[in-house]
């Protein structure tokens, strides 16, 4: 049998050539999808830190607009009024419009975070503002001030009307958390955060009987008679005293009748009648009076327990008390007996964290546990997730609130990196100490919430991403802020109320 022919111009196919052609090109596919799949689990295997989807006002170029916790432009700065974010895990940003100047008068609206106006049953639409005595302010996270046809209600933060548009003004009792003051024909009532009417609008002044609405409000009415309600709005003092003192201690109150000051209890029970006009504080049955400038201690029978003596007296906690003598402040017993040495010049009681801190004339602090054993000597403190930082000379410590030394690990439980100072210079390691930023900072700041750090170089500040990298060089002169913290390339502003971002050098 003969064999066929080829084509002529067709070369013979060589089948050995041909497979190892093959198997060379599978070698270099394989090794090419190794070498991705290595890169890719070294990628994997970086941690990132989990931020969530928070928003933060954003000033640039003299307009306002919105940035997230991504560092994303959310709302593009073209608002020439600023841009307020009362609660900043909604994309709910209130923005003032059409201001004049020569009035005050102006208009407000909300937008979402496609720039689009919500909440449009109502003509003006408006966060509520407090601040404390320190000025520190906040906003109600949760509810909405509103306005339509010349009268004010409330929303919550999705929209919802919680209080109807009834009212002549509503504010916030300055300083007191969930306590807002309702204005109608004159007189006021109160609602909590979530709009639920406490007290109806019946009174003609309101005011909280200490620092902590718990404790109740004292009420005004109309004939210039003074009660007391709780929280929950039931009655706990009828509104027929002459005067009622700021002081309580559990169900007592220091009130004022015909002239005379006494202890009431709730179930209408008096005590120490004319004894106690002067009183300045009340607590375990025991009350702090002032006499002649001089400060002591009454007890429930209306006898001395600490002479009235002191220029100064404070409560402290169990039977302890803060005393102030020729100048100096101390530590002393309801028995008057001197537990720490008179040689401070101001001593101050945290109750959150419950260690005290006695300021020497050095200006250092003498930081004590409840047992008023010294733990350590160091400068301001600040409050943080549960623990305090100390800064002494750029080298941060922390504690827990029994003033035992931490790590920054042990604070930052969330973060993926870590202050790692070297030599006198500031770097960042990872959870397992290794390497990310080598330390050639001057200074830095732990990260934050959205993963960025601070850095400092030749007196200037930049920001670092979670992944190590250098998202804006340090270029910024930061010396007025109190506060240095970084968004991407924004930095905060100087002033912590406004709380915004900005690229203004």
């Amino acid at each position: 049998m003969s064999k066929g022919k080829r084509y002529n111009g067709e070369q013979k196919l060589n089948m050995k050539k041909v497979s190892a052609v093959i198997i060379v090109i599978l070698a270099i596919v394989l090794f090419i999808v190794g070498i991705k799949q290595i890169f890719k689990a070294d990628k994997d295997t970086i941690t990132r830190k989990n931020v969530e989807l928070n928003y933060f006002s954003l000033f640039s170029n003299g307009n306002w607009g919105v940035i997230n916790s991504y560092g994303n432009t959310v709302i593009e700065p073209a608002n020439g009024e600023m841009v307020v974010i009362p609660n900043k895990a909604k994309p709910v940003f209130i923005c003032t419009y059409e201001v004049n100047y020569i009035d005050g008068s102006y208009k407000t609206k909300a937008i979402n975070e496609k720039n689009q106006q919500i909440f449009t049953d109502y003509d003006n639409v408006m966060a509520i503002q407090n601040y404390d005595d320190e000025n520190n302010l906040w906003f109600e996270e949760n509810i909405l001030k509103v306005q339509k046809d010349g009268k004010y209600g409330l929303i919550n933060i999705d929209g919802k009307q919680v209080l109807d548009c009834e009212y002549d003004n509503i504010t916030a009792i300055k300083g007191i958390k969930n306590s807002i003051l309702v204005k109608k024909d004159s007189m006021v009532g109160l609602v909590n955060s979530n709009g639920t009417v406490v007290i109806p609008a019946n009174y003609s002044e309101i005011t909280t009987i200490s620092e902590d609405y718990q404790d109740g409000y004292i009420v005004k009415n109309s004939e210039s008679k003074y009660g007391v309600i709780k929280p929950n709005g039931d009655i706990a003092i009828d509104c027929k005293y002459n005067e009622i003192k700021k002081l309580v201690d559990g169900s007592k109150y220091i009130v004022k009748e015909d002239n005379t000051w006494k202890v009431l209890a709730e179930d209408g029970t008096s005590s120490l009648e004319a004894k106690v006009d002067n009183a300045v504080d009340m607590n375990n049955g025991n009350i702090i009076i002032n006499k002649n400038g001089k400060y002591g201690v009454l007890n429930n029978e209306g006898n001395n327990v600490i002479p009235t003596e002191y220029e100064e007296l404070a409560y402290l906690f169990d039977d302890k008390y803060i005393a102030k003598k020729d100048g100096k402040y101390g530590v002393i017993n309801a028995s008057a007996e001197t537990l720490v040495e008179f040689k401070y010049s101001e001593i101050k009681h945290n109750k959150q964290t419950g260690y005290i801190k006695a300021k020497n004339d050095n200006g250092t602090y003498d930081y004590m546990t409840k047992d008023l054993s010294v733990k350590l000597t160091a400068g301001e403190e600040t409050i943080l997730n549960g623990f305090i930082s100390i800064n002494n000379q750029n080298d941060i410590k922390y504690y827990n609130y029994n003033l035992e030394e931490k790590s920054n690990k042990d604070v930052y439980t969330d973060n993926t990196l870590f202050i790692n100072k070297q030599n006198g210079k500031f770097g960042f390691v990872d959870k397992d100490g290794n390497v990310v930023v080598e330390a050639i900072y001057d200074d830095a700041r732990e990260q934050n919430e959205c993963g960025y750090v601070a850095v400092k170089k030749d007196g200037k500040w930049g920001a670092i991403n979670q992944e190590g990298k250098v998202v804006i060089e340090p270029r910024y002169d930061l010396s007025n802020n109190s506060t240095i913290d970084f968004i991407d390339k924004w930095h905060i502003c100087a002033d912590d109320n406004a709380n915004f971002y900005t690229d203004a050098e």
